[in-house]
């Protein structure tokens, strides 16, 4: 999902470095006042903002460690690997690639062919020794090509609709026993090797899920869930669940949306145990139910309350249409027309609990704003709202970020410190334009103009 976030006019210079030392820790996001689109491709994240003027840290914290003149089309870093798509000419014909460097040194490890039309690095997980690079676009669209991450050859090919076990073991694909069946067949298949591990039969339609601890969790329409060892197969418990209806799994947790008493309300369940946890009614806004950390965050018109997985209780709320999951950051985005900015008191009719325990953070939100907030009191570290903004979210990788005040000239690199989110530390300038910058905590990699990419290593 792209949220874009435009700027009335570029700064018109880039802000001075800050001093001491500085470091940090992604669903994709940008951010553009007043609408949202899909984006096809990955894209880097671009954050920065002004910081008072100090001292700049002694000795160089950016250096260029490669250079390759490449055509890329996507940009993405999966453990240490770099994996980039780009097109060669060849005669009339245009033919695509993907290549992968090594990270820190840069150096260039394998290219192999690419199908452009059926894959994009848009959802790319590293697991092992295998890189998974999932279909161009949602269910129905392709397969899962899984590549041995040192050679780049394909080691098999999966299905649509592959769920993957927390430890990244084994893949779990569920397949229909013909067009239009409600029955199909659960296969479970070796990660590494493509080699199948065990399958059943599913008599109803049935969600499969990741549970805990390498398991694989099957509700069906029915009610009846299962817990099974991802490995074997082997049936560890069963319950059952009343009616539900788009069992998902998330912090954690196994979360039915189900009627009790005329009301829709969603039950959280422990998924290893199947023991019910809590049960709470939903009013549901534009958008769903998603991860939030460690929390998970529910709609509610144009606030999003985010809820202890454990105990089903409001932890804070902001006013947000759409909170986007960065692992260590939340990015909340608002497009209502006042932002949600009017402040909000607990037990002011809207059926929140009167509770001085839940965060309120609606004196904080600007007007149409993006911003980065706290994951734990939903607290706005670092607002977006004055910034042309990109933000790339991919397992545990640094927020990098760039401005670039003048079209051709030089841009200025940042990252956010662990030590506090709300601290941008500026790692150097390199020559512009850049783009599509993605980031982990000792590289960034940028788009250097159309015909090149960049590595650089920075030290904290």
């Amino acid at each position: 999902m792209v949220i874009e976030l435009g700027l009335a006019r570029h700064p018109e210079a880039p802000p001075s470095p800050p001093a001491g030392r500085w470091w940090r820790s992604p669903r994709r996001v940008r951010l553009a006042a007043g609408r949202v689109r899909p984006l096809a491709a990955v894209v880097g994240l671009v954050l920065l903002v002004g910081l008072a003027g100090a001292a700049p840290p002694s000795g160089p914290l950016l250096v260029q460690v490669a250079s390759h003149q490449v055509k890329a089309r996507d940009i993405v870093l999966a453990g240490d690997r770099l994996l980039v798509t780009s097109a060669a000419a060849q005669g009339t014909a245009t033919t695509w690639q993907l290549s992968a460097y090594g990270v820190p040194d840069g150096a260039l490890r394998w290219t192999v062919p690419f199908d452009a039309a059926s894959w994009r690095l848009r959802q790319v997980r590293r697991t092992g020794d295998v890189v998974l690079v999932d279909p161009r676009s949602g269910p129905g669209t392709g397969s899962t090509v899984i590549l041995d991450a040192q050679t780049g050859q394909t080691r098999w090919v999966a299905p649509d609709g592959l769920v993957l076990t927390d430890d990244g073991r084994t893949a779990l694909i569920d397949e229909p026993d013909d067009a239009g069946a409600t029955s199909s067949t659960l296969r479970a298949v070796d990660l590494a090797t493509g080699d199948e591990l065990w399958r059943t039969d599913l008599a109803v339609p049935t969600e499969v899920l990741a549970g805990s601890a390498g398991q694989a969790l099957l509700v069906g329409t029915d009610g009846r869930a299962e817990v099974r060892d991802g490995r074997d197969g082997t049936v560890l418990r069963t319950a059952e669940l009343g009616e539900v209806s788009r069992p998902d799994s998330m912090a954690g947790t196994l979360l039915l949306r189900q009627w009790r008493g005329g009301e829709l309300g969603v039950t959280g369940h422990d998924p290893a145990t199947l023991r019910q946890l809590w049960h709470r009614p939903v009013r549901y806004g534009p958008g769903r139910i998603t991860g939030c950390g460690e929390l998970i965050c529910f709609p509610d018109d144009s606030r999003i309350e985010a809820v202890d997985p454990v105990t089903g209780r409001t932890v804070w709320r902001v006013p947000a249409d759409l909170v986007v999951d960065f692992d260590s950051y939340l990015v909340a985005y608002s497009v209502s027309a006042d932002g949600g900015s009017g402040a909000a008191a607990d037990g002011d009719g809207r059926g929140y609990p009167a509770s001085v325990a839940v965060a309120d953070a609606s004196a904080e939100a600007g007007s149409g704003s993006g911003r980065i907030i706290d994951p734990g009191t939903g607290r706005t570290l670092l607002p977006l709202s004055a910034w042309e903004t990109e933000l790339e979210g991919r397992g545990d990788a640094t927020f990098v970020g760039y401005r670039q005040p003048a079209e051709t000239g030089p841009a200025w690199l940042a990252v956010l410190s662990p030590a506090g989110p709300e601290t941008v530390r500026m790692v150097g300038s390199v020559p512009g334009p850049v783009g599509g910058c993605v980031g982990d905590r000792s590289t960034i990699v940028c788009r250097l103009g159309a015909d090149a990419i960049s590595i650089w290593h920075y030290e904290l």
